[in-house]
């Protein structure tokens, strides 16, 4: 039996598994099967398992909308994926990630991808105040393993083609603002990001086209076209490009230096990236800032700024810390240069001085800087002077020249050669050598005016002597010398033919005796020559000017400014500290005879002053004014009883007896639970033992009546503020005099909003009048 059933069996085999039918079946079982793993299960198993590990490994939540995977293409896509910070807020995403893996790489031995595609991609990143960022968090987390395991070659990929499209990264600096408690938050982002890849590799010494390019959300377009490699060493040459990249973006940065705010330029540069392992990085090419306007962030005053700079050639080295340009050109700059009286400028005072770093400060190798030439056409500066005797200011326009080799690592110093307009017929000349990089080590400069015209309203005139000029010309010549920190300069002044012109009224004017001042200082031919030196050590915080500005006009200066109505009271012989002060009764708004003879004063004055404006702003008090307010509002609401019931009204008096019967309704209503009968027996004296009648203090009892009828009055805020316009209103009023030709013109006295006293002294409430110029 044992020996036939042998055959038996292989027949069996042979006949029922081993037939073609059979084979074809196992066949098809296995298709189904790997279609329905390919299909069905791996995209769970990726997304599943992606999932779990970003929640439990890293601590953070990972959403995918769904994964597809085709086993026969070997195509995969996982679509709407999001991964959330440990914050929850977004990190990463795209809206599609296409992968098409080619069968060859069982063949190549290598990942060979045919695309990788990348959809609307958006990476979130954040660096902290504290300097730490949100990617550099979770790769701190990927190397956290207990042991570290020996280094693995990169296995081998390829990538015939990389693409990413409509791509959008997001960028959010936390930034500590000099003397901030909060860091203040910037927040940039490169969208519309398209990036193409051909022939991606992971082999040493290979490398492969590059193109990228974007747009910044702020403003500017950004391209990249060239080529990459990355092993052994990260190698990139390509093209780039910057397009009108708006400057305004990179203001809170500018703040983290300077007290300046950057408010509009673009930049642009065009030319060569190269970096590699000796070299970090290298710029070659061409490059401009356009439009470019910075303010004063104190004062939102024009510091700089200019319609185009350029330069046909730029290159950056940061391996050799070299910078070096052609001749930069620039057209369109205005500048406002202010130099006060300590000599300090508005441009040194914008810069923050931050705390130095010693370790820092003595590893640091600074750039050396190299500038061919700077070309100077159709510029303008706002020049000021405060240093001289007369403060000085200026508009130059038609500015133009150059400024010679600048050099950083040169002990030579820069050439100065401008000229320009001032006003109409007014000349600049500037000649001179100033060391840039150490201005105070080495500088001598040469600044001429010429047939300047004398302005009609200038600082120059007004605030020193409080006239205008009707006639001259004046010639400046300022010469300015530092070696090592010592200051030596001459200021000449040439006055030609001056001719004083009316009275301008300025709070900060000097009534000098000018027709003298100019008899004595005027020669033959009509020319004024007046020199002040300037001398001393500019690094010295304490460096004082010339004596002759302190004396000439330091004191006269500082009585007008800080007491104009002591200047304006001693004009007219009065008291200076009254002819300021208008004091109102409580409650009242008229002028009594000595605040008019006041009013008679200011008037006075304003008429020997007529470019001077007044300003009033009315004082109330509610402690001061409000009880009589109360007993103004009690008499009236008595009078309108009164008048109600048809009994005499023209003097309604709340204590009088003919009107008790009103004041106690009047009470009973404000006070409803107050009985009269208990009030009445308060004021009734009993009678003694000698068998005397009670006697009651009508008189007490009204008083009483009156006393509380008034304490539940209401005054409100807008009653005691036109109290406070009434005021005003009255002096204005009594300053205009309509019927008399010593009054002056409305518009030159200002009602401002009315001003609460808080505490009032004695029996009178005082109006401050100020004064400005018009």
């Amino acid at each position: 039996m044992d020996s036939g059933s042998t055959p038996r069996f292989g027949s069996y085999l042979q006949t029922k598994w081993a037939s073609p039918r059979r084979i074809r079946f196992w066949l098809l079982v296995l298709v189904v099967v790997y279609s329905l793993l390919g299909f069905f299960a791996l995209p769970w198993i990726i997304q599943s398992v992606a999932e779990s590990t970003a929640k439990e490994d890293f601590g953070r939540e990972l959403r995918i909308e769904s994964v597809q995977t085709n086993p026969f293409t070997l195509n995969l896509r996982i679509n709407g994926l999001e991964l959330d910070d440990v914050d929850n807020k977004k990190l990463l995403g795209w809206e599609q990630l296409f992968a098409d893996l080619t069968w060859s790489s069982i063949t190549n031995t290598a990942w060979t991808f045919e695309t990788i595609r990348l959809t609307r991609p958006v990476v979130q990143e954040e660096r902290f105040a504290s300097g730490g960022t949100r990617f550099s968090r979770l790769a701190a987390e990927f190397g956290t393993d207990a042991e570290p395991t020996p280094k693995e070659p990169l296995p081998d990929l390829r990538i015939n083609e990389l693409q990413v499209e409509n791509g959008i990264l997001g960028f959010a600096d936390n930034l500590q603002t000099p003397g901030g408690d909060k860091a203040t938050q910037v927040s940039l982002a490169l969208q519309d990001l398209a990036l193409s890849v051909k022939d991606f590799t992971l082999q040493k010494d290979q490398r492969f086209p590059v193109q990228a390019q974007g747009q910044l959300a702020g403003g500017g377009k950004l391209s990249l076209d060239g080529e990459l490699q990355l092993l052994p060493t990260f190698v990139l040459d390509t093209s780039a490009s910057i397009s009108e990249l708006a400057l305004k973006q990179a203001d809170p940065y500018l703040r983290l230096f300077a007290n300046a705010q950057l408010n509009s330029g673009t930049l642009t540069l065009n030319g060569q990236i190269h970096t590699d392992a000796q070299q970090p990085f290298a710029f070659q090419g061409s490059g401009g800032i356009h439009s470019l306007n910075i303010t004063e962030g104190t004062n939102d005053e024009s510091l700089i700024g200019w319609q185009s700079l350029e330069t046909t050639q730029l290159e950056l080295s940061l391996k050799d810390k070299q910078i070096e340009t052609d001749p930069i050109i620039v057209k369109g700059l205005s500048g406002r240069v202010v130099i006060h009286e300590n000599r300090t400028t508005n441009f040194g005072q914008v810069v923050i001085n931050r705390p130095a770093n010693e370790e820092d400060k003595s590893e640091a190798t600074p750039f050396t800087i190299r500038i061919e030439r700077i070309e100077l056409s159709d510029s303008g500066l706002q020049f000021t002077d405060n240093s001289l005797p007369l403060p000085f200011s200026t508009r130059i326009h038609s500015l133009g020249g150059e400024i010679s080799t600048l050099s950083s690592i040169s002990a030579e110093p820069a050439e100065v050669k401008l000229e320009g307009e001032v006003a109409e017929y007014g000349l600049l000349q500037v000649d001179g050598a100033i060391h840039a990089w150490d201005p105070l080590r080495e500088t001598n400069v040469h600044l001429r005016f010429r047939n300047l015209k004398v302005p009609e309203y200038s600082p120059y005139t007004v605030n020193f002597a409080g006239r205008k000029i009707a006639g001259g010309t004046m010639d400046l010549d300022l010469d300015y010398s530092i070696d090592e920190n010592q200051l030596d300069g001459k200021n000449q002044l040439l006055l030609h033919d001056l001719k004083l012109g009316e009275k301008v009224a300025s709070t900060g004017a000097m009534d000098l005796p000018l027709e003298l001042a100019i008899g004595l200082l005027q020669d033959s031919n009509g020319v004024i020559d007046l020199t002040v030196p300037i001398s001393g050590n500019v690094g010295n915080p304490q460096f004082d000017f010339s004596k002759i500005i302190k004396q000439a006009v330091g004191n006269a200066i500082t009585s007008v400014v800080t007491a104009p109505f002591s200047f304006l009271a001693n004009l007219l012989g009065v008291d200076s500290e009254e002819l300021s002060q208008i004091e109102f009764g409580a409650g009242r708004t008229d002028l009594l005879p000595p605040q008019q003879q006041r009013i008679a004063n200011l008037r006075e004055a304003l008429n020997q002053r007529p470019q001077l404006v007044l300003e009033f702003a009315g004082p109330f008090s509610r402690s001061f004014d409000g009880p009589v307010l109360q007993e103004e509002k009690a008499v009236q609401a008595l009078q309108q009883r009164l008048e109600e019931a048809g009994r005499e009204a023209s003097e309604p008096s709340l204590t009088a007896e003919a009107n008790q019967d009103m004041v106690e309704t009047m009470f009973r209503s404000h006070y409803p639970e107050s009985g009269l009968e208990v009030l009445r027996d308060y004021f009734t004296e009993l009678p003694d033992e000698a068998g005397e009648e009670a006697q009651f203090d009508a008189l007490a009892y009204r008083n009483y009546l009156a006393k509380e009828i008034i304490a539940a009055q209401s005054v409100s805020e807008a009653e005691l503020k036109a109290i406070g316009n009434a005021r005003a209103e009255a002096a204005r009023e009594a300053l205009f005099k309509p019927d008399d030709e010593t009054g002056i013109a409305a518009e030159r006295v200002r009602i401002l909003p009315p001003q609460q006293v808080d505490s009032v002294e004695g029996k009178r409430i005082v109006m401050e009048a100020e004064v400005s110029a018009d």
